[in-house]
This record gives C-alpha cells, sequence and structure tokens, in this order.
C-alpha cells in the first residue's frame, strides 16, 4: 500500500496510506489528507494513481510544492518515485510506494526443503496436555488458615465478653 510520511512542524511523524483513488492534500478540512499549517493552501496538491504509478500535481498552492528540491509547477504532473522528499509549504513527506516487492524475499526451491515423514502417530488419551497453558495448582497455606481461625476465635471471644458484660449490667 503506497505511504506519504509527514513530518510536522513540530518534528513529530505521521504515517498517511494512500487509500483512496485521489488524494488530495490541504489546510481545508474537506481534503482526505488534512493538514493545519499556515504554510499550506487550503487546497494544496493532489497524489493520484496512474498506469505508471502515482502522480502528484500541485493545484496552484501559495508556497508551492518541491520534490526533491526542485518546484512543481501548478497543475503540472510529477510521476512519484519511491523516497521521493516532497515539500507542500512549510511540510516535508517522503513517499513510499509500499509495492509487494520491496523487501521480499524469494521462497526456497524444491530441492533446498527437506520433509521427512512420521514415522507413526499415536492418538493422545486426552486433550489436557495440550493446552499451553499449565493447571493452576492450588497451594494451602497453612499459615494463613492458623492466623484466621485465631482472629475468629479472639473475635468470638471479645464478642462474648462484651455479651456477658451487657448482662451483668442488665441483672
Amino acid at each position: 500500500m503506497p505511504n506519504l510520511q509527514i513530518t510536522r512542524t513540530d518534528g513529530s511523524k505521521v504515517d498517511h496510506e494512500l487509500t483512496e483513488e485521489t488524494v488530495t492534500i490541504g489546510r481545508a478540512p474537506d481534503n482526505i489528507l488534512h493538514i493545519d499549517e499556515v504554510s499550506i493552501s487550503s487546497h494544496h496538491a493532489k497524489i493520484a494513481p496512474s498506469a505508471e504509478g502515482y502522480m502528484l500535481t500541485d493545484l496552484g498552492s501559495t508556497n508551492g510544492t518541491m520534490v526533491n528540491g526542485a518546484t512543481l509547477e501548478p497543475e503540472t504532473e510529477y510521476m512519484l518515485k519511491s523516497g521521493d522528499r516532497i515539500c507542500f509549504g512549510k511540510v516535508d513527506a517522503v513517499f513510499d510506494p509500499g509495492s509487494a516487492e520491496d523487501g521480499a524475499h524469494q521462497l526456497p526451491g524444491a530441492e533446498s526443503r527437506s520433509v521427512a515423514p512420521a514415522l507413526k502417530s499415536i492418538k493422545p488419551s486426552n486433550f489436557l496436555n495440550a493446552s499451553p497453558f499449565q493447571k493452576r495448582k492450588l497451594k494451602r497455606d497453612t499459615a494463613g488458615i492458623v492466623a484466621l481461625s485465631l482472629g475468629a476465635l479472639a473475635l468470638l471471644g471479645t464478642l462474648a465478653v462484651l455479651w456477658m458484660a451487657m448482662q451483668l449490667k442488665v441483672s
């Protein structure tokens, strides 16, 4: 998928995939690629596919469009190539056609692959061990159980003492 990497004036970079048939670039919100920067015209440029690749056209912008340092004349189409540096006003961008062949590796030939057939196959008795997640084993915390039991006994003893004190006061 073709891509336009835009460098904002603050230095941050944003990638925009060119998924639409024609991508309009400009400051106005009705553009497909809306860049809110004062050096960019409301309808600055457009990128559209052609039989040979992608064409960049300046739409008569005030601050112009430059490709690799050369000013693009208004309404003149320029065939974009991989790595072209585009300047819309004061905003820089880099074009990446993103073809499937870039970075693709040749598949190995049949002679370089070797697959040995399995010698035997055994049906598993169950699938309990097939999970990549281990079962959690419950651990008994005897010290915690003893502490909880002692706390419960102390609470019951305190309640019993309070109840007896209430009974003596009433009598």
